[in-house]
């Protein structure tokens, strides 16, 4: 069973956006922790009924969570009750999850590739900057999509789709980066990735200066 391209490439859109804002709102404090709870019922119920669906989506989407699953990066309420939908809607709908699994085999090792690489730029243990913005953008399943695009295990379709999700997940992070640099004044640019910063209170000292109240550190989404 195949699904309708236009609700494929919006699936994968929308899954990419609510997935980061999830992310946002628990790693970085942005946004509405209640909205994230309500993306986590969507987003897994949504996936569920892809990976039901389409079996070359499902390969993806099984790769994704498989992948952060075994990176313990199922680390918040949306994300663990999202990831069990995700695979008890496909369940109750088709009485089994339909895997290809040479093709999620190899998205699950790419998705292992991209969130280790990931961990090791934000803690700095990358020095080349490729790897850096290799990592930073987890372009591993990007990589492995194409090949199997090129093979002809996977539509061209499917790397559309998979392009969007990454899209739009990075769009979201980009937009909560720039409301977190709203708040604060900025004072020393550390790295390409991490922002040194100070936090400026509303409303003067005794000098009537703004009165510096903390350092933080920003990460690039």
């Amino acid at each position: 069973m195949k699904m309708e391209y236009w609700f494929l490439l919006a699936s994968f859109a929308f899954l990419g956006a609510g997935l980061k804002y999830i992310d946002c709102v628990y790693d970085e404090g942005v946004f509405d922790r209640r909205v994230a709870v309500l993306l986590g019922l969507v987003c897994g119920v949504l996936m569920g009924y892809v990976i039901g669906s389409d079996m070359q989506a499902s390969s993806i989407f099984l790769a994704v969570i498989i992948g952060v699953a075994i990176t313990k990066k199922i680390d918040t309420n949306p994300f663990f009750i999202g990831a069990i939908l995700a695979f008890a809607v496909p369940l109750f709908l088709t009485k089994n999850i339909m895997i290809n699994w040479l093709p999620t085999a190899m998205l699950v090792f790419a998705s292992i590739v991209d969130e280790v690489g990931n961990n090791r730029a934000d803690l700095g243990l990358i020095n080349s900057k490729f790897l850096k913005t290799f990592f930073h953008y987890r372009i591993s399943m990007e990589v492995v999509m194409g090949l199997l695009v090129i093979f002809g295990v996977f539509e061209p379709i499917y790397f559309i789709a998979f392009f969007l999700f990454d899209l739009f997940y990075h769009l979201v992070g980009g937009y909560a980066n720039r409301l977190l640099r709203s708040r604060f004044e900025f004072l020393v640019m550390d790295t390409p990735d991490e922002i040194i910063v100070k936090e400026i209170e509303v409303g003067v000292g005794e000098n009537g200066m703004g009165e510096m109240n903390g350092e933080f550190l920003l990460k690039e989404f």
